[in-house]
């Protein structure tokens, strides 16, 4: 997952799992009028351009993760900007989510921890292709909490394995992430034209349980990489893969707490701005964190400043946070104790976010 160094054995056990080859509260038409079916994620200017993300170098490759997802009609919404409310330790769940497009990277969710997430999460994804065991068979669809599922990686991926996937996707999945950082030798470990070879697969998958297609999702890599710079990959993968179905474009952000000015999480803003400007899908920013926080209330203000930003940019379809429990990112937890939120994930579930449906421009 995160910030060029081995993640922890935890995340690899997932990777490994998904490499071998779980009724929400939004509308689904507002996220299906996202999903085109055109032929390329690439834009009319993603072929062009040095892939600089940040306009403060602060943030341009100063990380990278590991792990994952979302979407909304537009991306978005700007009508009313309902706040969940949802700010207590613990809870007894039942609450449907506010908005659409707020998510978590986390694979450790018991049915506690869904309870008070679910106020605002209205999915989550977890680096494999079934649900947590935790919550199965489906215990997050009685919170209106959709399951996002994943094909990992390319290991052992044919149409065998693809067949399999496909089948083992639990009911209710309305999207499918494809890769996970491939530019990182510590995660996919795929190059552009690797992957671009094995997407068929990941659209058979996709085609057969008839769900949206998430690009391979890259990140700034730095050591063990297949490419270091994530523009120029999705321009590799996407120039290889002519032809190729890709309906939302896959992010991964890691930047410093200091932004500029006031704004705690402008070099995440200016990373996303660049991805805007190359590519013309829609986009999923399934993992984010300040990499870099010396404390909880710098991680806190980094978070708010996102959400901010992310609820009101049309292009963001969904987002997630990374993570429910990390111990590789410093004060990025959500949770403390089983089914209680911490400070930050207070923060997280109680801030303001559109409702589904509605329009932020």
């Amino acid at each position: 997952m995160h910030i060029f160094r081995q993640p922890p054995a935890r995340w690899l056990f997932i990777a490994a799992i998904a490499s071998f080859a779980a009724v929400p509260a939004c509308s689904s038409s507002d996220d299906e009028a996202q999903a085109s079916s055109g032929s390329s994620g690439a834009g009319a200017g993603s072929a062009s351009g040095s892939g600089a993300a940040s306009s403060s170098g602060a943030g341009a490759g100063s990380s990278s993760s590991s792990s994952a997802a979302s979407s909304s009609s537009d991306g978005a919404s700007a009508g009313s900007a309902s706040s969940s409310g949802a700010g207590s330790s613990s809870g007894s769940g039942g609450a449907q989510p506010a908005g659409c497009k707020r998510g978590l990277a986390y694979g450790y969710h018991s049915k506690a921890d869904m309870d008070v997430l679910s106020p605002a999460v209205s999915w989550w994804y977890n680096w494999t292709h079934v649900p947590d065991e935790g919550v199965r068979p489906d215990y997050y669809r009685t919170l209106g909490v959709d399951y996002v599922p994943m094909v990992w990686g390319g290991g052992n991926l044919d149409s065998a394995a693809a067949g399999r996937i496909a089948s083992e996707i639990p009911e209710g999945a309305r999207f499918l992430l494809g890769f996970n950082e491939p530019n990182f030798g510590a995660q996919a470990d795929l190059s552009a034209a690797e992957a671009a070879a094995l997407w068929p697969h990941v659209e058979a998958v996709a085609d057969a349980r008839g769900l949206a297609l998430v690009s391979p999702a890259v990140n700034f890599c730095g050591g063990d990489c297949q490419e270091t710079d994530p523009f120029k990959y999705l321009d590799d993968f996407f120039a290889a893969c002519s032809g190729c179905r890709v309906d939302y474009i896959g992010i991964h952000i890691y930047t410093g707490c200091k932004g500029e000015g006031d704004n705690q999480a402008q070099w995440l803003i200016n990373h996303v701005e660049t991805y805007k400007s190359r590519f013309d899908k829609p986009l999923w920013l399934t993992e984010f964190a300040c990499d870099s926080a010396g404390s909880l209330a710098e991680q806190k203000e980094f978070l708010v400043d996102a959400l901010a930003y992310l609820e009101n940019e049309p292009r963001i379809a969904k987002y997630a946070w990374f993570s429910g429990r990390a111990d590789n990112v410093r004060h990025a937890s959500l949770l403390g104790d089983d089914g209680e939120l911490n400070e930050l994930g207070q923060a997280y579930v109680s801030a303001p976010q559109h409702a589904c449906g509605a329009s932020t421009e």
